[in-house]
């Protein structure tokens, strides 16, 4: 594995730790776990937004300019659909 394999899967890890805390936030039992497990959830989004920006600036993690005109569209289209 090359580097950007190894960043990016410690970012899909990551990710994945995030959904995971936020489920066990919802379903925790007593406040003390709550609070606990709260804590973990922000130090390990703050990680997973830390290692998102290291592979951005990396150049591991491209983001596509688009058009306005896109937006645009996509939004229209998106009205649409939530009006159905």
């Amino acid at each position: 594995m090359n580097d950007k394999e190894i960043l990016m899967d410690i970012l899909e890890t990551e990710k994945n730790m995030t959904v995971n805390t936020t489920y066990a936030l919802n379903e925790a039992s007593c406040d003390y776990l709550y609070k606990e497990i709260f804590k973990m959830h922000e130090q390990i989004s703050k990680t997973t937004k830390d290692i998102f920006t290291f592979a951005y600036n990396e150049g591991f993690y491209p983001l596509e300019k688009v058009e306005q005109n896109k937006i645009t569209k996509a939004i229209y289209n998106l009205k649409q659909e939530l009006q159905k």
